[in-house]
Order: structure tokens, then C-alpha cells, then sequence
């Protein structure tokens, strides 16, 4: 009820604001705030490129002074204890995979824990297996009548951990045996809470719509490395993030009502002065959706998970005491990103309404907004290939990122739509639901 609130409010505004633009320019008042809209989502995209740019010379730079160098004096290693976290139901294809990658981290300090969330398939007959050949592995069995959730199952495994470092992984993740030596270096500082890591999709999966949700994540790792660059808002993506127990304590844990886990803990960690950082260097692997349906059932849950954290935190996030100047416009500006799908959902059913009623219509500016916010985003998916998809050539960066810009729009724009809906008419906030995995047997083909 307080989301449908706040959220109506906000279009009680938009409406104001439209009728306030209407007594001074005479026109369509939603193609003018996407024209303004635009003009954001690119100045913001401007930042961000300008941060990478600066970032990847830097790195240049670096590694020729270190090349000149005879012999480098080896930084003090931080290695906190760090309890492993998979929460997983049903995930016999998976799992064992999976516990055998994790057992090849290089790093002595850490425990490996398994939630299982009343599982009813051979999933719970493999951990028993596997506890056997290694003792590091704990189980913890979730009771029927549970509080549902991957939240809830991650918080009944706080409880019993004692590490400093809580790591959480999917169930389909795979690591290299490096990867904790590289993504503990961001969180030592005292003011980090949380990492994240780069996710990555695997590469033995092929098809159209794998190759767009690998594109997809390398963009979301140029925003993140851009937006960690900026002093901005980087957000946790659940699988691969690192949050420190001592921060997971002063946010309460996770929030056990989240359809979202790492989104809305990542809004709670911000606004408790919390940093988080993003590392580009630590890589997780993981299955891409390989059907169109489960594509949509997963974006829908991670739209509106998106938007209700948004307004879950709307007063704090903009609060000058909570966040610093650069991480609230840092945020407002992805909030952009979902409210431009909707205005424009909105202005071609005008239009369309308009055209069959006989009242004249804004076609060819329609027409001029709609080409101007797909070759911003295309632009971004563009230098997001070219640098996190490398080595690929400008050509095929440019034919890729067309189809995939294309791709991105058109099924995110009914999904925001239909999370919009869900908001302000839906009785309750929808389910958690788990993403299906295949189950791979051989992960030397990761991308």
C-alpha cells in the first residue's frame, strides 16, 4: 500500500508538471519531458564514458611503470575468514558443479554453506554425498512452512555464520580458484560494505537471445565500473557479492519481503553510508535464460523489484545526509532509465488514440524522440562491447548493439509497463521466484 501510495503521488506530479508546461508551451507535454529526459540519459552518459576513458589510461599508465620497475614490494594480503553462501531449491542438474568449483578457491580461510530450500528433487541426496568428501560443507535444511524466499534462507544462514566476509553465489555460479584473492582487495577498506563481481554468461550456450543477455551484462559492468569510477551508486547483482557481517548486521540482513534481495540491500547499505564497490577483475560465470518465457518471468520480477526499492527508499535516497551530491544524481538518473519506457508506452497509445479519433497527431517528433533515446542506449551498449565483450570489431559492435539496443527495448519497455501495473492495481507484491537452471557438465566454455 505505501509503494501504491507514494507511487501515485509521483504521477499526481508528473500530471502537475504537465499541466504547468502546457500553460507556457503550446505541444505535446510528454514528447517535451522525454526530450528532457534524453538530454539527461546522455549528459549522464557523457560522465561516465569521460570516468572510463580517464580510468583505462590510468591503467596504462600503471602497468608501464610497473614494467620499469625491477621489483615491486608485495601489498599485505587481506584475508578475513568468509563464509560462503548458495541458497538453492531443486537444483540436482547444478549443484554438485558447483560445491566442486567452490572447493577450488585458492584461499585457506573460508566455509562453504548450502542452504536448501525444501528442496523435493535428488538435490538434498548429492549434498549428503558431498558433505562426505568435504567436510567443509555445511547444509542447512529449511522446515516446510518457512519463510519463503532467498532472502529468508539467506538470513537463517547468517544466524549461524561466524566469518567476517559473507560471499553469496548462485547455484549455477563458477569461479576461477583466484577469485577471492581478487575481489577481497575492495573490501578492505573500513567505510566498504559490500563487492560485487563481474558477472559473466558461460560460453558453450548459443543462440539470439544469449548473445543479448551477454551483452547485457557487459553493459551493466560499464555502468558499474563507471559509476564505482564517479563516487555513484553501484548495486549488487546477488550472484557473485561479497558484504562485509559487520554491515549485513547494521542494515537488519536481508529484507525478507524483497522479490529483489541484492537490490533492495544495496539501497539499504547506501543509505546507512555504506559504500559499495564493483570488481571488474573478480568473475562469476553463469547460465543465461535460454526461452523467451523464462526471459520475461525473470526480468518482470527484477523490474518490479527495482521500481519498489526505488520507492521502498525514495525519502532517504534523496536525504543530503544519507547520500553525498554525486550518489543522488548518480541514482536519480537510473531511475530515468524506467521511467522513459512508461512516458513513452503513454504518449503512443495518445498518439494511436489520437490517429483513430482524427485529432491531429505528433508523429515525426515521436518519431525523433523515440531514434534519439535508442541511439543513446545504443551508443552505451556500443562502447560497453567494445570494451567488456573485446576483441570484437567496430563493425560487428555496431550491427550487435542495433540488435540488441532493439532487443533490450523491446521487451523491457511491457515489462516496466506491467510492473507499473502491478504496483498501483495488484493486490500484493509478487513472489519470489527462483530462475531455472539447465545444468551445464563442463564449464571450460564460459565467456
Amino acid at each position: 500500500m505505501r509503494n501504491r501510495i507514494i507511487l501515485l503521488s509521483l504521477i499526481v506530479m508528473v500530471w502537475a508538471a504537465l499541466k504547468a508546461i502546457d500553460l507556457f508551451v503550446t505541444g505535446p507535454e510528454i514528447l517535451f519531458i522525454l526530450s528532457g529526459l534524453i538530454l539527461v540519459m546522455a549528459t549522464h552518459s557523457i560522465w561516465l564514458l569521460t570516468a572510463q576513458s580517464r580510468h583505462r589510461l590510468r591503467i596504462r599508465k600503471r602497468a608501464q611503470a610497473v614494467r620499469s620497475v625491477e621489483s615491486v614490494l608485495p601489498a599485505k594480503a587481506y584475508e578475513p575468514f568468509v563464509d560462503i553462501l548458495i541458497s538453492a531449491k531443486n537444483e540436482s542438474r547444478v549443484i554438485e558443479t558447483t560445491v566442486r568449483n567452490m572447493f577450488k578457491l585458492d584461499y585457506e580461510n573460508y566455509n562453504l554453506w548450502v542452504i536448501d530450500d525444501i528442496s523435493d528433487d535428488s538435490m538434498p541426496d548429492i549434498l549428503r554425498k558431498l558433505q562426505q568428501e568435504f567436510p567443509r560443507l555445511k547444509v542447512i535444511n529449511r522446515l516446510p512452512g518457512s519463510c519463503p524466499g532467498k532472502s529468508a534462507a539467506l538470513n537463517e544462514a547468517l544466524a549461524q555464520c561466524k566469518g567476517e566476509v559473507i560471499a553469496v553465489f548462485d547455484a549455477d555460479a563458477y569461479v576461477d580458484p583466484d577469485f577471492l584473492r581478487r575481489i577481497l582487495p575492495d573490501l578492505e577498506p573500513e567505510n566498504v560494505g559490500a563487492v560485487q563481481a563481474q558477472k559473466r554468461m558461460y560460453k558453450h550456450q548459443k543462440g539470439f537471445l544469449v548473445d543479448c543477455q551477454a551483452t547485457e551484462y557487459a553493459l551493466d559492468t560499464y555502468f558499474q565500473v563507471s559509476r564505482d569510477l564517479i563516487g555513484g551508486a553501484v548495486e549488487l547483482r546477488g550472484n557473485g557479492q561479497l558484504v562485509k557481517r559487520q554491515a549485513l548486521v547494521d542494515v537488519g540482513g536481508w529484507n525478507n519481503k524483497a522479490i529483489t534481495d541484492d537490490l533492495d540491500l544495496s539501497m539499504r547499505l547506501l543509505v546507512n553510508n555504506w559504500d559499495i564497490r564493483f570488481s571488474s577483475e573478480a568473475v562469476v560465470w553463469e547460465e543465461a535464460v535460454t526461452t523467451f518465457k523464462s526471459l520475461i518471468r525473470q526480468r518482470r520480477r527484477w523490474a518490479e523489484g527495482s521500481i519498489r526499492r526505488y520507492l521502498d527508499y525514495i525519502f532517504p535516497l534523496n536525504s543530503p545526509f544519507r547520500l553525498s551530491l554525486v550518489e543522488r544524481l548518480d541514482t536519480l538518473v537510473f531511475t530515468v532509465y524506467f521511467v522513459v519506457p512508461a512516458l513513452m508506452l503513454l504518449q503512443i497509445s495518445s498518439e494511436f488514440i489520437n490517429l483513430v479519433s482524427g485529432v491531429p497527431t505528433y508523429g515525426k517528433f515521436l518519431g525523433l524522440v523515440a531514434l534519439g533515446i535508442f541511439v543513446t542506449t545504443q551508443i552505451n551498449v556500443f562502447i560497453a562491447m567494445r570494451i567488456y565483450r573485446a576483441p570484437i570489431s567496430v563493425l560487428k559492435a555496431m550491427t550487435q548493439s542495433f540488435f540488441v539496443t532493439a532487443y533490450v527495448y523491446g521487451h523491457w519497455v511491457p515489462v516496466i509497463a506491467v510492473s507499473f501495473s502491478k504496483i498501483l492495481f495488484g493486490r500484493q507484491v509478487s513472489k519470489w521466484h527462483r530462475t531455472e537452471h539447465a545444468g551445464v557438465a563442463d564449464h571450460a566454455f564460459r565467456t
